[in-house]
C-alpha cells in the first residue's frame, strides 16, 4: 500500500494541507494512518474519496451535503451513493434552471432600462417625462417606487 504525507496528498487531490486538516477535523477524510513521528498518511482510498469531494464541491454541494455522501461512501457500496447523489445534482440543476430564468428577466430589465437611459436626458429636474422614472410611472402610476401599499 502507498502511502503519502499531507504535503503529497495536498498536491496530489489539489485540496491545501489546511483543508485537509479541516476536512479530517469535521469527519470527512481521515488519514489511513499515522508516521512513528505523528505524520499524518493518506493512501490511495484516501484520494479516491478526495476526488470524489472534489466533485461533489465543483457541482455545487455543501459541506453538509457532501457530509452525507461521505457518510454513504463509508457503505462501500457504490449504488446507494450513486442514487443521493443523481437525485442531489437533479435537484441542483433545476434550481439553477430556475435561476437561468430569472436571471435571463433580469438580463432583460437591464436591456430595457439601458436603452431608455441612452436616450437624451430632459431638461430640468427628473419628472415623468425622463427615462430615471419612466419604468415606475409605466408600471405603477398609484404605487411610487413599484411598493404594494
Amino acid at each position: 500500500m502507498s502511502t503519502y504525507t499531507i504535503g503529497q496528498t495536498a498536491e496530489r487531490s489539489g485540496f491545501s494541507a489546511s483543508a485537509l486538516r479541516y476536512y479530517e477535523g469535521i469527519g470527512l477524510v481521515a488519514p489511513a494512518e499515522r508516521s512513528g513521528s505523528g505524520y499524518r498518511l493518506y493512501d490511495d482510498a484516501s484520494l479516491d474519496r478526495l476526488a470524489f469531494i472534489a466533485r461533489a464541491k465543483a457541482l455545487g454541494c455543501s459541506l453538509e451535503e457532501i457530509t452525507d455522501l461521505v457518510g454513504l461512501w463509508d457503505g462501500e457500496r457504490c449504488g446507494p451513493i450513486q442514487r443521493t447523489f443523481h437525485d442531489l445534482v437533479t435537484s441542483k440543476l433545476a434550481q439553477t434552471e430556475r435561476q437561468i430564468v430569472e436571471l435571463t428577466a433580469l438580463a432583460d430589465q437591464f436591456r430595457h432600462a439601458a436603452r431608455q437611459l441612452a436616450g437624451p436626458a430632459t431638461d430640468g429636474p427628473c419628472s415623468e417625462r425622463c427615462a430615471c422614472l419612466a419604468e415606475r410611472v409605466m408600471t405603477n402610476r398609484t404605487r411610487p417606487f413599484g411598493g404594494t401599499g
